[in-house]
């Protein structure tokens, strides 16, 4: 079975919540929309595929969540996708997998 391995190489802090997760408000600490409370955006992805390596940008897109979009990959193949493990995830040493 083909795999597909995803890697996040670059974050920023969240530029609605300036890193805090949340709108700020003490009386009512809502999560915040932008980054769905976790403080940082993604800004670099890496694929890596079982078959054919590390993938170039064009055949992938991402979010700022972190949410991969595979292109150009026919919709009926079957492939296992790892995502990032504990640490490397948009949330810091102690996030879990936002996937």
């Amino acid at each position: 079975m083909r795999r597909i391995s995803i890697h996040y190489t670059g974050f920023r802090d969240c530029p609605n919540c300036e890193g805090r997760g949340d709108d700020g408000s003490t009386w009512r600490p809502f999560e915040c929309r932008r980054c769905k409370g976790s403080g940082r955006l993604i800004t670099g992805v890496e694929v890596e595929d079982s078959v054919e390596g590390v993938l170039p940008a064009s055949h992938y897109d991402f979010n700022a969540l972190g949410e991969v979009f595979l292109l150009d990959y026919d919709e009926d193949e079957e492939f296992e996708v790892i995502r990032p493990a504990s640490g490397e995830g948009p949330r810091g040493p102690s996030s879990v997998d936002p996937g």
